[in-house]
């Protein structure tokens, strides 16, 4: 062989071998970048359930069915009305904990407003005895905020029975207590349509681009309440009924992730150098299924305005959610995530003693006959 075709052998050999080095690099950015998404992705599906779990109680108990203080002893008198209920839940930007790609933490609100509506109803036993009920429902509603997208959809079913001890003289309240059950279920989507510049260290290289979540975790929900309350009621003059009062839920039933997500993210640049690249997670996530909070305390303080036949509820209740233990037995996740994460807020402990709370006003307007 002559030795020029010799050296171009070598040379041949050694640009075959960069070219392969340069392949093999490319695919390992464009790995870890999938890899990144799917982290992310995965820690919203595993957060979000976690803290609708906490919060969701809240919005359980019966309502809108008045004071207490005007359930006569007489029965055959019933209310018919519209009730409505605006929720606002606080660390919803915990969700975000610990994301790079999909980095939505800074677009997330703290608080998050969470409506519903309704009909009320009730229904005078006589003897101080009233039955009530209401049914609260919400078709799939866009709750975004000017930076973060949100849809949210339910129905709530609630019944619940009273008694008022003795009438309420002057300063003297009238006591009244009660026991309701609600069934309550829906989905929660966020983040769809998502879209955001990253940049990341990626094998060692600066990686920048642009990440869109085309379809994210969605949450759904079948729970279960039992809600004690007592509560003073006053008359003045029969027509302003003020109150205040303590109510308990006992939530059962489970909080789960089921849903297919996709995201894609294009590689503008790599190093510095321009790039023109596009790299696609799609996929099923694993299912996340987890217990709501157990006791949700509500401390609630409100009033009637009743005129003839028209009666007018406003209540205000601080509901404040106890954490339990998320069970260990992770089922189908357990290899999908590491619950000792700091970033997860499976682990309950990592994220310190912050507490989940929800402020919940009602408006109710019934007829009485």
């Amino acid at each position: 062989m002559r030795p020029h075709t010799h050296a171009f052998s070598v040379l041949a050999a050694i640009a075959a071998f960069a070219s392969t080095s340069s392949s093999a690099r490319a695919q390992e950015v464009d790995d870890d970048i999938i890899e990144l998404i799917r982290a992310d992705l995965t820690r919203l599906s595993v957060n979000t359930p976690i803290w609708l779990a906490e919060h969701l109680p809240s919005m359980m108990s019966p309502v809108g069915t008045g004071a207490g203080a005007g359930i006569g002893d007489d029965s055959g008198g019933f209310s018919l009305g519209l009730v409505t209920r605006l929720g606002l839940f606080n660390n919803f930007d915990d969700v975000g904990n610990g994301l790079d790609v999909v980095d939505v933490q800074g677009d997330m609100p703290s608080v998050l407003p969470w409506p519903q509506v309704g009909i009320v109803l009730g229904a005078n036993l006589g003897k101080g005895f009233e039955l009530g009920g209401d049914f609260q429902f919400l078709p799939e509603t866009d709750i975004s905020t000017e930076d973060a997208k949100f849809t949210v959809a339910m129905l709530q079913a609630a019944v619940g029975a009273r008694f008022r001890a003795n009438k309420a003289e002057g300063a003297v309240p009238a006591f009244v207590i009660g026991c309701g059950a609600s069934y309550y279920r829906g989905v929660f989507k966020a983040g769809t349509a998502y879209s955001n510049r990253y940049s990341e260290t990626v094998e060692g290289q600066v990686v920048e681009g642009t990440v869109t979540v085309e379809t994210a975790p969605a949450v759904e929900w079948s729970l279960f309440q039992i809600s004690p309350e007592i509560r003073l009621a006053w008359d003045i003059g029969g027509v302003f009924r003020p109150y205040l009062g303590i109510g308990l839920g006992l939530t059962f039933g489970d909080v789960s992730d089921r849903v297919h997500v996709r995201a894609t993210a294009t590689l503008d640049s790599v190093a510095g150098q321009p790039q023109n690249e596009q790299v696609e997670y799609d996929a099923d996530i694993v299912s996340f299924t987890t217990d709501p909070a157990l006791y949700a305390l509500r401390p609630h303080v409100g009033f009637d305005i009743v005129a003839g036949i028209f009666a007018f509820t406003f209540q205000l209740d601080l509901a404040v959610m106890g954490k339990n233990e998320i069970d260990s037995d992770l089922g189908d996740a357990a290899d999908s995530f590491d619950p000792d994460d700091g970033n997860y807020l499976f682990n309950q402990n990592s994220r310190g003693s912050q507490t989940q709370a929800a402020l919940i006003g009602t408006l109710a307007l019934r007829l009485q006959f």
